[in-house]
């Protein structure tokens, strides 16, 4: 009996410590690709900023925006981490009036913006 409530709680504890990744369907995108044509880059930030129609890949992306942007990426993975720090440095380059857009939209109070860059700076 011992031993199955310490293994019990072994589960729990391991259990625990696991992230609960967000899905990883889409995450072969080529973010760069996406950046360096104008018309997909456009497409991609007017279904984020509600300006335009969503194809699946872009939907999924902004089902997940809401929670990943004020804790940091907290449950992104690596490769989401890559695509996040490639969309946002790609639009703010390419078309700041609507990176401005969208930190108004994902960040009204300027105060996720820091920590989310510095969580996905190396990706």
């Amino acid at each position: 009996m011992k031993i199955i409530l310490l293994l019990a709680v072994v589960c729990a504890a391991a259990s625990a410590d696991t992230i609960d990744f967000f899905s990883t369907a889409d995450d072969n995108l080529d973010m760069k690709a996406v950046v360096d044509d104008p018309a997909k880059l456009k497409a991609m930030t007017d279904c984020f900023l509600d300006k335009g129609p969503c194809d699946p890949v872009a939907q999924s992306y902004k089902l997940i925006i809401p929670e990943a942007f004020p804790h940091a990426c907290g449950r992104c993975n690596d490769a989401q981490k890559h695509l996040a720090h490639t969309y946002l440095r790609g639009l703010f380059s390419k078309i700041p009036e609507d990176y401005d857009d969208f930190l108004k939209k994902y960040d009204p109070q300027g105060i996720y913006l820091d920590n989310f860059m510095e969580a996905v700076k190396d990706y």
